[in-house]
C-alpha cells in the first residue's frame, strides 16, 4: 500500500514482514481492556481491581502513585554484547506499571481503560460519562446501561453503534434519534417502534405510519419492562431486520474501507475511526491524526504513527504502548512527554534515553544505530509475543479477532485459560420477577447463575433504578455474555 510505505520510509522503517492479522495479535497482547482481576498495588498494598492479576512478572502499581514522583523508575546500561530484546525483557521485570488507566474518575471502582467518569460500573474504554453500567466504547453518555459503541446519548439500553439519541431501547445504527425501541439504521426519528432505514420521521410502527394518537394507542399496549415482551421483540427484531440488513456505519469517509468511519478520507481497513487522514490498519481513532498505520486507540493530532497502542498527541512513534505527547520513540510502554527514546518503560519527560536510562546525544544516536543494525529487516516489526504482559485468552485481541490455540502457541504466544470464578451456589434467573417493577428490594444479596456461561452475577441497586427509569427489563444472563452477543454484529458480512 503506497500511503503505508511512504510513511515507513519517512520513518526509517524496514518494509513489513508479517501479515496484518499477526501484527495486530502482536500489539493486542499488550492490551487488556475487559478482564479485571482483584490483586494488591505492590507498594501500598492496597486491595484493588487491575487489567494485571497477581501471577503477572513485573510489579504493578496504583495509578495514582505510579504518576507520582514519589519512586524512582529503574534502569540498565545497554549492552552491545546481548541482543536489545534480551535485554528489553530484563528491564521489563523490574519496572513498575499502572494497575489501570483510570484517570479522573469520581466514584468509579469497577471501570477499566476509562478518564473523567462518574458513578460507572463495569465501564469499559470509555470516557466523560456520567451513571452508565455495562458499557463499553461509549463518549460523552449519561444513564446508559448495557450498550456499545454509543456516543453523546442519554437514557439508553440494550444498544449499540448509536449517536445522539435520548431513551433509546434495543436500537443499532441510529443517529439523532429520541424515543425508539428496536429500531435500526435510523436517523433524526422521533417516536418509532420496530422499524429501520427510516429518515426525519415521526410516530411509526413497523415501519408504518400512524397518527399521534394511534402510535400512543399502540405504545400503550406494549410492556417493555417485562422480560418476557422485550425478549420476544428482540428476538423477532434481530431476525427480521438485524440479520438481513447490511450493518455498517461510513459516514463522509472518501476513498476509504473498513468499517464505523466518520469524516475520514484515504482509510484504508479502519474500524471505529473518525477525523483521520491516510490511516491503515487501525482500530480506534479521532480527533484529526494523520499517517497512522497497524496501530490501535490513535487520537489527538498524532501523526507519522507506526504499530503503536493507545497514543496522545504523539509524532514519529513506533511500537510504543501507551505514547503520551511523545516525539521519535519506538518499542517502549507508558511513555509521557518523552522524546528520542529507545526500549523505554514507565519514563516521563525523558530525551535520548535507552533502557531508562539517559545518554548524551551521540551516545544515544550510536546505541540507536546499533539496534537498528541488529533487528535487521525486523526493525520496525511488533514486539516478540514472548515479551507480552497478556496471554490470548487476557488479551484485547479476542475483542476483535480470533486464532486456533495451535496458532497462538506457534506464534511464542501464551494461550492462557478462561477466567476462573469461584464457584457459587446460585439460583436460576427464573426465579426473577418477570417486570423490573416487581424486583424487592431485598434480593440485591441473590447470586444468580447466567444460564449461558454459568458465571455468577448479581443484581445490583443502581442497575434497577436505571431499568426503571429507562422502562426496560431485568437482566437474565451473566454482562459478559450479553456484552458479545450486543456486538457480533458489527462482524456480521
Amino acid at each position: 500500500m503506497d500511503a503505508e510505505l511512504s510513511v515507513l520510509h519517512k520513518m526509517g522503517l524496514k518494509e513489513p514482514i508479517y501479515s496484518p492479522l499477526i501484527r495486530e495479535a502482536s500489539r493486542l497482547a499488550f492490551r487488556n481492556e475487559r478482564n479485571l482481576f482483584l490483586r494488591k498495588c505492590d507498594v501500598t498494598r492496597e486491595r484493588l481491581l487491575s487489567i494485571y492479576s497477581e501471577k503477572t512478572q513485573f510489579p504493578v502499581y496504583k495509578y495514582d502513585f505510579w504518576v507520582s514522583d514519589e519512586w524512582q523508575v529503574p534502569q540498565k546500561d545497554f549492552d552491545f554484547n546481548k541482543p536489545f530484546f534480551e535485554q528489553y525483557a530484563e528491564l521489563s521485570r523490574i519496572v513498575p506499571r499502572p494497575h489501570s488507566f483510570v484517570t479522573y474518575n469520581e466514584n468509579c471502582d469497577y471501570v477499566s481503560s476509562a478518564e473523567k467518569n462518574r458513578n460507572c460500573y463495569m465501564h469499559y474504554l470509555s470516557d466523560r460519562c456520567e451513571d452508565c453500567m455495562y458499557t463499553h466504547g461509549i463518549y460523552g453518555c449519561r444513564d446508559v446501561i448495557d450498550s456499545a459503541f454509543t456516543y453523546d446519548s442519554e437514557l439508553c439500553y440494550d444498544c449499540c453503534d448509536c449517536r445522539r439519541g435520548y431513551h433509546l431501547r434495543g436500537c443499532f445504527l441510529c443517529d439523532n434519534c429520541s424515543d425508539l425501541s428496536f429500531c435500526f439504521d435510523m436517523r433524526g426519528c422521533k417516536d418509532c417502534f420496530f422499524s429501520h432505514g427510516l429518515r426525519n420521521q415521526r410516530d411509526v410502527y413497523f415501519n408504518k405510519q400512524l397518527t399521534r394518537e394511534d402510535y400512543e394507542a399502540k405504545m400503550s399496549e406494549i410492556n417493555l419492562k417485562s422480560f418476557k415482551v422485550f425478549d420476544e421483540f428482540k428476538k423477532k427484531f434481530i431476525n427480521e431486520i438485524v440479520l438481513v440488513s447490511r450493518y455498517e456505519m461510513m459516514v463522509n469517509a472518501e476513498n476509504s474501507s473498513g468499517g464505523f468511519q466518520f469524516n475520514t478520507k484515504n482509510c484504508f481497513e479502519c474500524y471505529d475511526v473518525e477525523n483521520a487522514e491516510d490511516c491503515s490498519y487501525l482500530r480506534i481513532g479521532a480527533n484529526g491524526i494523520k499517517d497512522v498505520h497497524h496501530s490501535h486507540a490513535v487520537v489527538d493530532g498524532s501523526e507519522l504513527i507506526f504499530s503503536n497502542v493507545s497514543t496522545t498527541e504523539s509524532y514519529n512513534c513506533h511500537n510504543v504502548i501507551g505514547s503520551w505527547t511523545c516525539n521519535n520513540a519506538c518499542y517502549g510502554e507508558f511513555l509521557q512527554g518523552c522524546s528520542d527514546c529507545v526500549g523505554c518503560i514507565s519514563l516521563k519527560r525523558k530525551k535520548n534515553c535507552v533502557l531508562n536510562k539517559q545518554y548524551s546525544k551521540d551516545d544515544y544516536e550510536k546505541i540507536k544505530a546499533h539496534i537498528v543494525r541488529e533487528l535487521g529487516e525486523k526493525w520496525g516489526s511488533p514486539f516478540p509475543f514472548a515479551l507480552a504482559p497478556f496471554s490470548y485468552m487476557d488479551s484485547a485481541f479476542r475483542d476483535y479477532n480470533s486464532l486456533t490455540k495451535e496458532d497462538v502457541l506457534k506464534f511464542g504466544w501464551r494461550y492462557g485459560e478462561e477466567a476462573s470464578l469461584d464457584k457459587i451456589a446460585g439460583v436460576s434467573v427464573d426465579s426473577l420477577p418477570d417486570c423490573v417493577d416487581d424486583f424487592v428490594d431485598g434480593d440485591f444479596s441473590v447470586v444468580y447463575n447466567c444460564p449461558i456461561s454459568s458465571s455468577p452475577f448479581k443484581i445490583a441497586r443502581q442497575e434497577v433504578s436505571l431499568l426503571k427509569k429507562i422502562g426496560a427489563p431485568l437482566p437474565r444472563k451473566h454482562h459478559e455474555v450479553r456484552f458479545r452477543e450486543r456486538v457480533k454484529f458489527r462482524n456480521k458480512k
